[in-house]
């Protein structure tokens, strides 16, 4: 049950309808909400992962509960051994972890030293059922975990909110990845929907629904033809498959979580913004703070600023200043920090080198890079007199900056380290036929498609170049007006020019695999 399906839109709108008669019945009753979306939240893990996700996730958010709990009451009691509590239920997450979603990680790794080396030995995978989301939901009850760890929360003494904050069924397949201090204050709110929830909440379910059904899915038809026929479709091809990846991956990833936040909105629950405006960014550091915001920032809090202020960061920190001197030596450990930190985000993503490198090692290596080069480029804008907010260097800067996350990209997106690399090889082949009226047709879409997607594309820059360039004062007393005529528009939209329908099979959620 995607959320691109009826059936999610069924089961979401049928536990809606009961919701809003339920809090208007018992608009008194605290636990009316947290009961309702827990009910709702276990119905959907079962139906979407059977029997094994809904048991497995129960105990896993049972390890957390008791082990938060366990944590709490030594700190309270001052007796020792929290750290032991917190390393062993850490130690058990990853473990369980690693099994689902990295035990293929070995064969893998051999395999790609076998094409490095000439050989063409191959890993044939081993296949094990696991449970939904739970790359997603280990973090967010991770987080939890470390928060009473650190004495920055109170641990949750009802397991059964708890479990609704690890899996709550809109954000729990795609995120945003949660934070317990953020969002429990609505997830255990009061019930009732305003008039605003329901706006809101409508315009970016059917938002989320143009960016994935009449975008994604066109773009998507273009990089499948593409990358599955590399011989015949190789030079400028293979540029545009890339730069149309990139914008399928933020309309697809996109597309999903505003369907979820527009769907928890409708709830009275608000999840956090996942994406600002990523393609407007002129570095690729601030590429990272602006796209998948809420999985930089866990990585941010929980693993690099606790790395820096360890010992043997200090200590490389030290070894840093006596060798490159007090201003470049300090760099050291961050440098570290940022191919530690981003080595376990492409991880995070799955179990494959063409992850840890296209989203993970890559990005790590350019903005080590650009911290190691600070003082040089304040050298270059003080010799050269480029005012830096120019909108000519601006453009080039954003322009670089999508370039390089694309080139990223093209890892995230094949099988193997020998397949991107063919494609990198294969953009210089100097075949120019997609310039040709026949090769620009030759992708896969017709030109009636080719047309709605350019004019969805105008779209879809125009509502991000509103919302970067906008005050936020201005923006929201304008968008009070007419929220409801254009999610009407957008959903006329996605009815007449979506991709789905009998017969046709919409891609699953490229992070729905997450």
């Amino acid at each position: 049950m995607t959320f691109v399906s009826y059936e999610f839109f069924i089961f979401a709108g049928g536990i809606w309808l009961l919701y809003s008669v339920s809090s208007k019945i018992f608009s008194h009753s605290v636990r009316l909400k947290p009961g309702l979306l827990f009910l709702a939240s276990a119905g959907f893990l079962w139906i979407c992962g059977g029997w094994l996700s809904l048991i497995f996730y129960g105990l896993t958010a049972g390890l957390v509960w008791a082990g938060g709990l366990e944590i709490e009451r030594r700190r309270d009691k001052k007796k020792q051994g929290t750290g032991h509590i917190f390393g062993a239920v850490l130690a058990l997450l990853l473990c369980m972890l690693a099994v689902f979603r990295y035990i293929n990680f070995p064969g893998y790794t051999v395999e790609e030293i076998s094409w490095l080396t000439g050989g063409d030995w191959q890993w044939t995978p081993i296949e094990i059922a696991a449970p939904i989301a739970i790359s997603f939901y280990t973090l967010t009850l991770l987080g939890y975990l470390i928060d009473v760890y650190w004495g920055s929360l109170k641990a949750e003494k009802n397991i059964f909110r708890l479990m609704l904050f690890g899996g709550f069924f809109p954000q729990m397949s795609v995120g945003p990845v949660a934070r317990y201090d953020r969002l429990s204050p609505t997830l255990f709110g009061e019930p009732g929907i305003t008039r605003s929830d329901i706006q809101e909440g409508c315009l970016t379910i059917v938002w989320g629904l143009f960016k994935k059904l009449v975008i994604s899915e066109r773009l998507a038809v273009i990089v499948n033809t593409v990358y599955g026929d590399m011989e015949t479709y190789s030079g400028s091809f293979l540029v545009i498959g890339a730069v149309c990846f990139a914008f399928q991956l933020y309309t697809d990833f996109g597309g999903a979580v505003d369907i979820a936040t527009g769907t928890a909105r409708l709830f009275g629950v608000r999840l956090e913004l996942n994406f600002n405006q990523p393609f407007y960014s002129r570095s690729v550091a601030e590429f990272w703070r602006r796209w998948h915001i809420t999985l930089g920032g866990w990585f941010k809090d929980y693993v690099m600023y606790p790395l820096l202020k360890s010992r043997l960061f200090q200590k490389m920190g030290s070894w840093g200043k006596k060798r490159f001197g007090k201003k470049q030596g300090k760099k050291v450990p961050v440098i570290a920090g940022l191919f530690t930190v981003w080595f376990l985000l492409g991880l995070w993503h799955g179990g494959k080198w063409t992850f840890i490198i296209g989203s993970g090692l890559y990005h790590a290596l350019l903005m080590s890079l650009a911290v190691a080069a600070e003082p040089a480029v304040k050298r270059f804008y003080e010799k050269t007199k480029i005012s830096v907010d120019h909108p000519i260097w601006v453009m080039f800067q954003r322009v670089r900056t999508f370039i390089l996350v694309a080139v990223g990209f093209v890892f995230f997106r094949s099988d193997s380290l020998a397949m991107a690399f063919n494609i990198f090889s294969g953009m210089f082949s100097g075949n120019t036929g997609l310039f040709t009226k026949e090769g620009f047709l030759s992708m896969g879409l017709s030109a009636a498609d080719i047309m709605v997607l350019a004019v969805s594309m105008i779209i879809l820059w125009w509502d991000s170049f509103r919302k970067e360039h906008r005050e936020e004062e201005c923006r929201q007393a304008d968008e009070k007006n007419w929220k409801t005529a254009v999610s009407l528009l957008l959903a006329f939209v996605v009815l007449i020019l979506g991709c789905y329908g009998r017969g046709y099979d919409p891609a699953a959620f490229i992070y729905a695999q997450f």
